[in-house]
């Protein structure tokens, strides 16, 4: 196959849209949520041979969790996608329901579906290991003090456009951005209705999914 049939392909596939998503962005969204699932096989696989028992391997190994906590709002991203719901019928439809677009609610909603498993899979994933690593008090009391810093995470990306990668290349902008959800209630809100939501929804699904985390 010729590189510009393959590019033919891309582009045909780029046509396809939900509600304004290209095809290639919601395989792109898909992929960025599955980056922590690597960056946890390389610290859970780094504790195992060596058990941070040097000062480089503790540092190399916060590094290895830094990368995973920064991409796990990709993951828990997937769920506010289904906020394209909000416009999938044209203004003046009757009582906001049309024929045309009524498959995406269900598109959306299993497409947010995987989010929530990608979200509840990788916090009980590093929960497990982080109770091994200290002990199930310290791995609770991380676990929780992620969500909020997750919630920001999605909310960054969500209206200020952010990737996980700006961390690096535009670090004064995220301290800006961050003390605006400090200093005012509009954002704040946001962030507590946000964090309000995924803590309900990492409960809820670890319970309902039965993980050996919430066998304490």
């Amino acid at each position: 196959m010729t590189f510009f049939s393959i590019k033919n392909i891309i582009d045909n596939f780029s046509l396809f849209s939900v509600n304004g998503i290209t095809f290639v962005m919601l395989v792109w969204n898909m992929v960025l949520a599955m980056a922590p699932f690597g960056f946890f096989l390389l610290f859970s696989s780094y504790w195992h041979r060596t058990k941070f028992e040097k000062n480089g391997q503790k540092i190399l190994a916060a590094i290895f969790f830094f990368l995973w906590l920064i991409f796990l709002p990709n993951a828990a991203y997937l769920i506010a996608d289904i906020r394209h719901l909000l416009d999938y019928c044209p203004p003046g439809s009757f009582v906001n329901v049309c024929v045309n677009g009524a498959w995406e609610i269900m598109f959306f909603f299993v497409y947010s579906v995987f989010g929530w498993a990608f979200l509840v899979i990788y916090l009980s994933q590093m929960r497990a290991l982080l109770a091994e690593i200290f002990n199930q008090r310290t791995a609770k009391m991380i676990t929780l003090l992620i969500i909020p810093a997750l919630a920001l995470g999605v909310l960054f990306g969500l209206t200020e456009r952010f990737n996980s990668w700006d961390i690096f290349i535009h670090p004064l902008a995220i301290f800006q951005n961050l003390l605006r959800y400090m200093t005012s209630w509009d954002y704040f809100r946001n962030w507590l209705a946000f964090m309000a939501g995924y803590y309900i929804l990492y409960f809820f699904g670890a319970t309902m999914f039965k993980t050996k985390l919430t066998k304490n």
